[in-house]
């Protein structure tokens, strides 16, 4: 029997397929590379551009899907689909969040990466957040935490305009500026910079006070003269002492506060002047007058013993209208009223300088100075001292800090907020700008304060990461102009079953259906 041509190589692929059906061989590949193109959220805006190569280049996009960038698992990626690469070129900020490790990768895959860096604009590469004071008093230190996140650039404190101190910063991180301003009003500048060119700046303003000047002034020398001289020196306070009648030839006007202990008739007079031109008084009487500006209480006054004798009550009437009083300790020991244009504080107890001794020796507490705390803040209104962050990274904590008064309220975003004492946390507040009033009795306080995640912030370029890379396995940055001498051809090993190639199958198939045909044909 004589077979045609065609069943003769049907014969030859059946053998094959029986007899030998796996076989490899080589194949010589030209050198490429391939572009790694970083998308995740931080290169957001970045461009590569023409890159200009003596190779062919392939390109391969990471990180657009990934929450963060995975540096080590896109070249892993890499090397998977194209293992015949002669080398990777980088484009990422390098910035790796997640996955393996890219230095550790990077010197495994015997290949040099190259690396390009991306162009950010200034609002990309980081931002700083300013918390500190806005009022303190003459001599105190202004203390601002700064806290930046960003990649290798300059940090500055400028005062007035003057560079104070500058520090090289990277990553993320929180820095303490310890400021001695003189008095006055102040503009504070913190800046991030790369050379001439500013990324973030914070201003703040702090307002530095001169310290109250406070006479402590008695016609009778006792405990109590001692103890309120004492406790105002200790407050840092500029204190003046007089408690001989002939040195009352001073001016009230000249201070803050008038401490006046057991004044005598000739006295009140000035007193009453003084507070009702804009004073501040604190009276401590053992022989209380009926005097129109003293906020008294009739007919049952507190002391730290015993009652005041009958023939020290005022006139009927009872408590003078709009008169406050401070409680310690359950009991209530001094009343404040406004007069005129000032203050005027009079103790319901004859020796408020007990309270020290015995809150010291049976509660374990200041009582003294917990009670003068309070009243100071009456006496003296500052300005609100508002202490906040402007920017905060997202899962943080906010907290603000009120000094001296508590607020009456806190809205954030329309929604009122409990206020803890002298401050308010809000835990993890949402990514994105929010609005919050301040409401004091006699103000209130607008800001904002900005929340952002890592990934929305841009920090610029992690050089070192990048340049680790770049070293560990041979390469280095970017040159359009290798030759391409550089790399040489690869041989890639091919392994072929015959069963499972779907080009041998069609072959096979396409001869038996020209045999068909041919047989067809002859019939």
């Amino acid at each position: 029997m004589r077979l045609r041509p065609t069943q003769w190589l049907i014969v030859a692929f059946l053998l094959l397929l029986i007899f030998y059906p796996e076989f490899h061989c080589s194949k010589k590949i030209p050198p490429f590379g391939v572009l790694m193109i970083d998308r995740s959220d931080s290169m957001r805006g970045a461009k590569p551009g023409i890159i200009d190569s003596p190779f062919k280049l392939k390109r391969f996009e990471f990180g657009s899907k990934e929450s963060g960038t995975a540096i080590g698992d896109g070249i892993l990626k890499v090397m998977d689909r194209y293992e015949e690469t002669s080398f990777i070129i980088l484009y990422s900020d390098g910035a790796n969040t997640h996955g393996e490790n890219p230095i550790e990768v990077a010197s495994m895959i015997g290949i040099p990466v190259y690396i390009i860096y991306p162009s950010f604009s200034p609002d990309m590469q980081g931002f700083i957040s300013v918390f500190g004071p806005e009022i303190i008093e003459e001599g105190d230190t202004a203390i601002f935490k700064v806290h930046y996140q960003t990649y290798q650039t300059s940090l500055l404190s400028l005062l007035d305009g003057g560079v104070l101190d500058k520090k090289e910063v990277a990553g993320e991180g929180v820095i303490e500026f310890a400021i001695n301003p003189p008095s006055g009003r102040h503009t504070f500048e913190f800046n991030l910079s790369i050379g001439e060119e500013i990324i973030d700046r914070t201003y703040r303003n702090l307002l530095v006070k001169e310290r109250p000047k406070v006479l402590v002034l008695t016609c009778r020398l006792d405990w109590n003269y001692k103890f309120f001289y004492h406790y105002f020196k200790e407050m840092g306070f500029e204190v003046s002492g007089i408690w001989k009648k002939d040195d009352l030839g001073l001016s009230f006007s000249d201070y803050d506060i008038i401490c006046m202990i057991n004044p005598e008739s000739n006295m009140i007079e000035q007193l009453g002047g003084y507070i009702k031109n804009g004073g501040n008084a604190i009276v401590v009487n053992s022989s209380i007058l009926s005097t129109e500006f003293l906020p008294l209480i009739a007919p049952k006054m507190i002391n730290i013993n015993t009652e005041l004798p009958i023939k020290y009550y005022l006139k009927p009437g009872g408590i003078r209208r709009g008169a406050s009083s401070i409680y310690v300790m359950g009991e209530r020991l001094v009343y404040f009223f406004n007069y005129g244009d000032g203050r005027v504080a009079q103790f319901a107890c004859l020796d408020p300088w007990r309270l020290r001794l015995v809150g010291k020796g049976v509660y374990r507490r200041d009582l003294f100075g917990e009670l003068m705390s309070k009243l100071l803040k009456f006496l003296i209104p500052v300005r609100l001292n508002i202490s906040y962050p402007s920017r905060l990274i997202e899962g943080e904590e906010l907290k603000i800090i009120f000094e001296p008064i508590v607020p009456d309220s806190f809205i954030l975003d329309g929604q009122r907020k409990n206020v803890l004492d002298e401050y308010i946390i809000i835990s993890q507040p949402d990514r994105g700008l929010h609005n919050f009033r301040v409401v004091f009795p006699s103000s209130t306080f607008v800001c904002s304060l900005r929340v952002v995640s890592g990934r929305d912030d841009r920090m610029g370029i992690d050089i070192t990461m990048l340049d680790a890379i770049a070293n560990i396995s041979g390469g280095g940055k970017w040159e359009d102009d290798f030759e391409q001498s550089l790399f040489g051809f690869k041989e890639k090993n091919l392994f072929i079953n015959l069963r499972h190639n779907w080009v041998f199958i069609s072959m096979l198939f396409a001869l038996l259906f020209v045999d068909w045909y041919f047989w067809m044909k002859g019939k």
